[in-house]
């Protein structure tokens, strides 16, 4: 019985000791290989390489030099991390099937930049066009509108120094995506990004012909120290003292937004000026409605928009309410902008009566293809447009307004009304 125990005892010592080779060895292959792929650009390297029992495997000590640029990025330890040594065993299985893989985690522990590299300069110092998520980037700084290395340099940033792990678990049987990233910036924030993604397959190739639907999207900013030392450093630019900082840069985003055709309504403002003023927390989330046109929201009255993207805010773990907004018509004088405005999209109503709408059965929409229609759904909201088609159980719609047009479809089965317009 001795015998057999030890023997026993050495061939799970030898298994145990031949994976952990095998996992050394396909670790320094696939590096090997990417080192080569991408030798004409940049040039890579690291000290060590790490595995565990534990279903992680790792490297030690990177760098990653671009030539051209002449910088590089510096991480401490990378790791690729599995729910066990089996899901990692699985992973490769799945990408050999050309399948997702069921749970994927990467670590990066110590990613450090120069903030005076060329890198740097590349993401800071050209800043991306004015937009709805650029807004907060955009500063009340004297001549700067937004902040570039010059200002990094000036703020006391020498080297940004970052933990991050970026993570997706996939549910082959709910056909559900969830990402997530996690980061930590050292004298910067902490931020938290979440997604998920329903209707999704488990091969890259069926995802053109059926692409999945965005169904949660979450934000989230944590001790935002970022946020302390540009309003310093922005207040002393102006000469101005921080009660009256705070106020101009309220005003500038409200600014931002307005070039974007978005006036929030005061307690939004309000509780964005308490944000600035104590930036401990914010948290945004989206809870998307099913067959909502992403390229089209401007199209749709405000109101509709909030219907359609369900967001929810909270600011320093308090939840802003209401939340509101509304559009910004360019035609009038700003003293009109809290004025109703009037959507380029009809939205649901009582119905009217007008000798110029026809009102029609929802099984019979498919005949109309080519017409005006309105679809008035369950929920109460309404979509107007040029009807392309009804395929496959959905509705598809080119809306129509004076700044463009854009498509989208709607699931048929959330129809409650139809009317023909002529």
């Amino acid at each position: 019985m001795s015998k057999i125990l030890k023997w026993g005892l050495l061939a799970v010592l030898a298994l145990g000791l031949l994976i952990k080779v095998s996992l050394w060895l396909s670790v320094r292959a696939v590096m090997n290989d990417a080192i080569a792929q991408m030798a004409p650009v940049m040039d890579i390297s690291y000290g060590s390489i790490t595995s565990s029992f534990d279903g992680r495997v790792g490297l030690n000590r990177v760098e990653i030099r671009i030539p051209a640029l002449r910088d590089s990025v510096r991480v401490a330890s990378a790791e690729l991390k599995f729910h066990g040594l089996g899901e990692l065993l699985r992973f490769k299985e799945r990408l050999a099937e050309g399948k997702f893989p069921e749970q994927l985690a990467i670590s990066l522990k110590g990613l450090a930049l120069d903030v005076h590299g060329p890198l740097m300069v590349q993401l800071y110092d050209q800043p991306a066009e004015r937009s709805v998520l650029t807004a907060m980037s955009e500063v009340a700084c004297g001549k700067v509108s937004s902040i570039g290395t010059s200002e990094l340099l000036d703020m006391g940033y020498r080297t940004f120094e970052t933990d991050a792990e970026f993570s997706y678990q996939f549910q082959p049987g709910a056909q559900r995506l969830s990402f997530k990233l996690v980061s930590a910036t050292r004298d910067m924030a902490d931020m938290r990004v979440g997604m998920t993604l329903a209707n999704m397959s488990e091969k890259p190739g069926d995802l053109i012909v059926n692409p999945p639907r965005l169904a949660l999207v979450t934000l989230e900013v944590d001790d935002n120290q970022y946020q302390r030392k540009v309003q310093d450093y922005c207040a002393g630019k102006l000469g101005l003292d921080r009660e009256h900082y705070l106020q101009a840069a309220v005003e500038k985003v409200d600014q931002v937004l307005r070039s974007q055709r978005i006036v929030l309504d005061p307690p939004v403002l309000a509780a964005y000026a308490g944000y600035l003023k104590d930036p401990q927390s914010l948290r945004l989330e989206l809870n998307p409605t099913e067959g909502m046109a992403w390229d089209g929201l401007e199209f749709f009255a405000a109101k509709d928009v909030m219907a359609m993207l369900r967001p929810v805010l909270s600011i320093n773990q308090t939840q802003v309410e209401p939340l509101s907004f509304t559009w910004l018509d360019s035609n009038v004088a700003q003293s009109d902008v809290d004025a109703p405005v009037e959507s380029p999209v009809a939205v649901a109503q009582a119905p009217t009566e007008d000798p110029h709408i026809e009102y029609v059965a929802v099984n019979e929409l498919a005949n109309y293809a080519g017409k005006r229609v309105q679809l008035i759904t369950f929920d109460g909201q309404g979509y107007s447009g040029l009807l392309r088609k009804v395929d496959n159980g959905k509705v598809y719609l080119t809306l129509l307004g004076s700044g463009g047009s854009a498509d989208m479809s709607l699931r048929l089965d959330k129809v409650h009304q139809v009317r023909i317009l002529f």
